[in-house]
């Protein structure tokens, strides 16, 4: 089985996990990533989203437009109304699913209070003409969660919030961190998480350490399979029973992506597999960078599917393919025991719980079809050494086209 992500975790992580972790460790990591992404400052969260909620709230956004691009993770614009704030929306490019600053018009700039550009896959947004639409006197937060080491990020922005999760290009099982260069706005963060964050409990750290420990048998070929089944049904069960549908216009969705249990401190044990993945992030990105060379080289003359760009500055979280019948094109694959991967397989304002935010006479073409079609294919770094499970993958995308 491939599974559909796999971190870039060996037994650097493992040592650390293992050895003894001084008590400014966590310091150690916020200082260490800083000047990775060529940053003055940065702070560790629990979540990119909580970041997010922080940053609104303490810079006294409220009861303010906030500007988000219309494809995107949905944590995102739960933050933004946690803190009490109304959500706008622009479309994205089909180019390369990034917010299409074109369409920030004078006057829309003149109603929001703050802008939030998502680097779509990892691909590099130009957020310095988004900075001249909007001017001086708007908040720039760069949603940097896919984005690690990607051009220019944090460069023409007040702040911007990474994730540490499963498919990213740093995986500490969860967590993340907000970067500024302003110091007004990193002491405001501070000041947030020493009032509202809850210390890690040293339960917190044995959870932690049991999965990091456990991730290179939760991610390998032969169980992630089982383990993520159970994973899903769980889910199932869950949403269920209390339930929860993504397609409903009263779905909680603050209840369930910005819970309490969001806003423990990050763990020591965290920091310090944080640690080991920056000493690789290079070499991360660099083969992520070839898998989706390969990919578009190998894939370019198939019928069916249309393939992303590679661009320079480009820190490929995902590789992104579109395909016309997203659910018969993931069953296909499920028989050649390869996952596939639908990250966001929804457009925002077009889902119902977010509808009251648009007038009638909006609409967002390319986020719907971005919603209903993208497919993200294995990318993780470890695919490169392993030519048979990439010649797998091609193999299988060619006969999916053939049979179609």
């Amino acid at each position: 089985m491939i599974p559909r992500f796999k971190p870039f975790f060996n037994n650097e992580e493992l040592k650390e996990i293992m050895s003894k972790k001084n008590e400014n460790i966590i310091h150690d990591f916020e200082k260490q990533f800083a000047k990775l992404v060529g940053s003055k400052y940065a702070i560790s969260f629990t979540s990119g989203r909580v970041i997010l909620y922080a940053l609104l709230k303490q810079l006294n956004i409220k009861k303010s437009n906030v500007l988000l691009p219309a494809y995107t993770c949905i944590v995102v614009p739960v933050a933004v109304t946690a803190s009490n704030n109304n959500l706008c929306f622009v479309d994205i490019s089909l180019s390369d699913y990034n917010m299409k600053t074109e369409d920030i018009s004078s006057d829309l700039s003149k109603k929001i209070k703050c802008v939030v550009p998502t680097s779509m896959y990892g691909y590099p947004i130009d957020v310095k003409e988004i900075r001249e639409h909007v001017g001086d006197e708007v908040y720039i937060v760069e949603d940097a969660a896919q984005g690690i080491l990607t051009n220019d990020i944090g460069k023409y922005s007040d702040a911007a919030f990474y994730s540490f999760n499963f498919e990213k290009q740093i995986f500490t099982f969860g967590g993340g961190m907000l970067t500024t260069n302003n110091e007004e706005i990193y002491n405001k963060l501070k000041k947030f998480k020493e009032e509202n964050i809850i210390k890690a409990f040293f339960t917190n750290e044995i959870i932690k350490s049991f999965l990091l420990l456990k991730t290179p048998v939760i991610f390998s070929n032969t169980f992630f399979r089982p383990i993520s089944s159970l994973w899903e049904k769980n889910a199932l069960i869950q949403w269920k029973k209390e339930g929860w549908d993504l397609y409903n216009s009263d779905f909680p969705t603050e209840k369930i992506y910005l819970d309490k249990n969001q806003f423990y401190d990050y763990s020591k044990v965290q920091a310090a597999v944080g640690l080991a993945q920056i000493k690789k992030i290079h070499e991360n990105i660099k083969k992520r960078s070839e898998i989706s060379k390969y990919y578009n080289d190998q894939l370019k003359e198939v019928k069916e599917i249309i393939l992303p760009p590679i661009k320079e500055g480009c820190s490929f979280c995902h590789y992104t393919i579109r395909v016309k019948n997203r659910d018969e094109f993931e069953k296909f694959m499920m028989k050649r025991n390869i996952q596939i991967n639908k990250v966001f397989d929804y457009s925002v304002p077009d889902l119902p719980v977010y509808q009251k935010y648009v007038t009638e006479s909006e609409e967002f073409p390319n986020s719907l079809i971005a919603g209903k079609n993208n497919v993200n294919l294995p990318i993780y770094p470890q695919l490169i050494d392993k030519k048979n499970q990439l010649d797998n993958i091609v193999k299988s995308i060619k006969d999916y086209s053939n049979n179609v």
